[in-house]
Formats: structure tokens, C-alpha cells, sequence
């Protein structure tokens, strides 16, 4: 048989495959279904004492997260102000596990948890286990991080005058990642709404609205997305590069204690359903999908961060909305973190 012959026909029996397969079409339903597995990957020795693994924490893990955020924000075409601004805060932050003196203010239930306090700019990382997935530790520190820049978090790092807060449209054009919010806004995205019942002046985007959590979501994903892969696909790192059933447990294994969180049956939630957070939000990127095998088209479109024209173009518009302050293009910088 011809060679050529025979290798298109595996190429094309493998992607016939992929379209077929349960995690590349419901990847929220392959998550839930999932059981947690070892996937590849391990923050230090499952053996290694509390110390050693806080060491590893603290000196590791931790920074190469940081670095990660940092990083995609730099990449962003955001407004010079804003991006030195968010780069500053976040180069800054602290680290620490020690918890105690949280343990009033985080469910316990949900532990291991992350918990950042604006006040002392400190990122905690509470009852984390040596040996855990970097999956989930990543996805816990990217997830609290990305909570500081959502369009909730962004007013404790860049404060607006009062008077520019009571516009719903005029808040989306002036959030920082141009477009972002438009996009994920749209039935073609994750489709996030807002209560129409309440007022933008008095609830900003820390209540009532979807988006707050779909753009955390779609940082995060960038973001873990980006650090697993630079250190397990990478040449720069001697390790054999996970398989694509690997990435498709790790991404099982941190989101999967997330399938029975509650939404009210009727009435608005400030959470999209998971099925649709995982499939029209963290199963759309694009580096994501490759990882995960995943060649068939997702369902929904991906909300490309870096241009804004792309999301103007995903949401029917002919082009990305004007920022008001006018955008930059992607800083050399990272914040001074190395």
C-alpha cells in the first residue's frame, strides 16, 4: 500500500475519532464523569515533608504561576497605564501558606483553597497536599489571580472616578482587555448576562453579572494552559511531554470537584452552568484543544484576548470598539519578575 496513502488515512481516521470522542464535543461532561487519576504531573514528592513542600510552593511553583499571569498580561494590547499598573501589583505579591488566621473567612469544605488579601497584597495557598497535580495547583493560583483583574477586582488596582462607574456601556469600552467583555457576552462565546433588574450604579460587575466569573475563567485557562506547557511540552525542560489523555486528566482533575456546585433551578445566578463555562469558555482555546487531541471545530468560538478586532469579527461587529484611551501593543516587560 502506498506510504502516503496509508498515512493520510490514519491522520484522517484519527481526527474522525476526535470529533467522535466524548471530551472534545462535552468536555464539561467528560470532566464530571472523569475520576480523579494521576495525570503526569506532581507539585514535588508525593513523600516530601510539610516544609519541603512549602519550599517548593513558595519557591517553584508559585513564581513560575506568577510568571506565567505576568506574561499573558504583557502579551495583551492593553493601555500602557493599566497594563504597568496590574504588572506592578501582581510582580509584587507575596506567597504563604499560612492560613490560620483565614480560617474565618474560607470554607473549609472547600479546601484545598486560595484566598489573596488586597490590603498586604499576599496570595495564600491553603491545605495543599505534596504531590497534588500542577493542573490543580495552577488552576488555583491562576483563578485567584485572574479574579483580581475580572471586571470586579480590576477597581482595588485601578480605581475609576465615580461618575464613569454609572455607565454599563461605557465600563465594558474602558475595561482594560479591549473587547473581552463583548465577546464573552455573546450566544456565539459563553453568552454571560446581567440582571437586567438592577441597576449598573449600584451593583458595578461585582454582582448581578456573568461575565465577572467568564472573563476569570478565560484567564485562567490561558494561563494554565501556557505554564503546563512550557514545563512539560517544552525543550527547554528535560520531560517527556504529557499525552493528550493526560491533559485531558489534568483539566478533569481541577475542575471536577466544581460539577456539584449549586445554581438556583430558576431566577439569575452569577455563575454560568458548568456545562457551558467548560465547553464555551475553557474547552475553546485553541492551544487547549491541540493539547487535549481535540482537531474538530468547537461548538462555540474562542474569544481571542490579544485581538480585538477577532472578538469585534466573533460578535458581528466590523470592528473592535474604540478603548477610549487607545491601546498598545504587547510589552517586552514582564513586571520585573525573571
Amino acid at each position: 500500500m502506498n506510504k502516503t496513502f496509508l498515512t493520510l488515512s490514519l491522520i484522517l481516521a484519527f481526527q474522525a475519532h476526535a470529533q467522535n470522542d466524548n471530551s472534545c464535543s462535552d468536555i464539561a461532561a467528560f470532566t464530571c464523569n472523569a475520576v480523579v487519576a494521576s495525570d503526569g504531573t506532581s507539585v514535588g514528592s508525593v513523600k516530601a515533608s510539610k516544609s519541603e513542600f512549602t519550599e517548593t510552593l513558595k519557591t517553584e511553583t508559585f513564581p513560575a504561576v506568577q510568571k506565567a499571569f505576568i506574561k499573558k498580561i504583557s502579551s495583551l494590547p492593553l493601555e500602557e497605564t493599566a497594563r504597568t499598573t496590574i504588572l506592578a501589583k501582581i510582580s509584587k505579591m507575596k506567597f504563604s501558606t499560612e492560613c490560620e488566621q483565614l480560617s474565618n473567612r474560607l470554607d473549609e469544605s472547600l479546601w484545598p483553597n486560595s484566598f489573596y488579601t488586597h490590603s498586604d497584597n499576599v496570595f495564600y495557598l491553603c491545605k495543599a497536599k505534596p504531590g497534588m497535580s500542577e493542573f490543580v495547583v495552577a488552576k488555583m493560583i491562576a483563578s485567584e489571580l485572574s479574579e483580581m483583574i475580572n471586571p470586579c477586582g480590576i477597581n482595588n488596582i485601578i480605581p475609576r472616578p465615580r461618575e464613569k462607574n454609572e455607565s454599563l456601556e461605557q465600563s465594558e469600552k474602558e475595561y482594560p482587555i479591549k473587547g473581552l467583555i463583548s465577546c464573552l457576552r455573546s450566544e456565539n462565546t459563553a453568552g454571560a448576562k446581567r440582571d437586567g433588574s438592577k441597576a449598573f450604579k449600584e451593583t458595578k460587575f461585582c454582582t448581578d453579572d456573568q461575565v465577572t466569573r467568564s472573563v476569570s475563567d478565560w484567564l485562567t485557562t490561558e494561563v494554565v494552559t501556557d505554564y503546563i506547557s512550557q514545563k512539560y511540552d517544552s525543550h527547554e525542560n528535560n520531560k517527556e511531554n504529557l499525552t493528550a489523555s493526560q491533559w485531558r486528566q489534568g483539566i478533569a482533575n481541577s475542575y471536577n470537584s466544581e460539577c456539584s456546585f449549586d445554581r438556583p433551578d430558576d431566577g439569575f445566578s452569577e455563575d454560568l452552568s458548568f456545562q457551558r463555562r467548560m465547553n464555551s469558555i475553557v474547552g475553546t482555546n485553541p492551544t487547549l484543544r491541540n493539547k487535549l487531541g481535540c482537531y474538530n471545530k468547537a461548538a462555540y468560538a474562542y474569544c481571542d484576548g490579544s485581538n480585538p478586532d477577532a472578538m469585534a469579527k466573533v460578535i458581528g461587529q466590523p470592528k473592535a470598539a474604540g478603548s477610549g484611551g487607545g491601546t498598545t501593543t504587547p510589552a517586552n516587560s514582564q513586571g520585573g519578575v525573571k
